[in-house]
């Protein structure tokens, strides 16, 4: 049984707060229609979205709020912290008209968002595997207006595998962070990035070169966040 009605989801998913693990699950898994591996864990978090998919190991920690996705996917291991508001504006609600926008937040195996962010999901946000945003206090804006036309616009932010961003950095609109990359802190990421470096400043722009061979780029085990 998978209840359609909007007003019946959110409430349900804003009453998990208060109930224990295992109706959390039951909650989640046969009235909202979301697929949690056995493994995976949801505290104390308002979950409101579409479709929510977590794999072996994933984490959704507490006092979180996510919420006007139409998807959210958590690979194996992934976790998202305390205290983070993920937010989007569902597609059926009239806004970015003639902008081809998919509002989710997928994560890759084992990627991290720590405490304490706040996530702008009205496009895509693409964590790779072993990604990270670090720190606290960072923003992850997927839309902005388009003072040219007159409009709001919407575009992908996207970091590549064992990318890591640093505390209170902000990552704007069609953002790309690379592969094996670190954004350092308080930095402002405009655009596609290229290269294994460090990146710093406003806007953000290569400081160092990075081994992309060194350990942290290389790990495949679980957190260390």
């Amino acid at each position: 049984m998978r209840l359609r009605s909007r007003r019946a989801r959110t409430v349900l998913a804003a009453l998990c707060v208060l109930l224990p693990h295992a109706l959390r699950r039951f909650v989640h898994g046969r009235l909202l229609g979301h697929q949690l591996h056995p493994t995976a864990r949801i505290g104390r978090s308002i979950v409101d979205v579409d479709l929510l998919v977590m794999g072996e190991g994933a984490v959704i920690g507490p006092l979180t709020l996510i919420r006007g996705c139409a998807e959210v996917r958590l690979d194996r291991d992934a976790r998202i912290g305390s205290l983070v508001w993920v937010n989007s504006v569902r597609a059926g609600k009239g806004y970015f008209v003639g902008h081809d926008r998919r509002p989710a937040l997928v994560m890759g195996v084992s990627s991290a968002i720590t405490s304490l962010h706040f996530i702008d999901a009205c496009d895509l946000v693409e964590l790779g595997d072993y990604a990270g945003i670090g720190g606290v206090g960072c923003i992850v804006q997927t839309h902005s207006v388009d003072v040219e036309h007159m409009r709001q616009s919407t575009a992908p932010i996207r970091l590549g595998h064992h990318a890591m961003v640093s505390t209170r950095c902000t990552l704007l609109l069609g953002a790309e962070v690379p592969d094996r990359s670190m954004v350092a802190a308080g930095a402002v990421v405009t655009g596609k990035l290229e290269g294994h470096h460090l990146f710093a400043g406003v806007p953000a722009k290569p400081v160092r070169p990075l081994d992309p061979d060194g350990p942290f780029f290389t790990r495949s085990g679980r957190w260390i966040w």
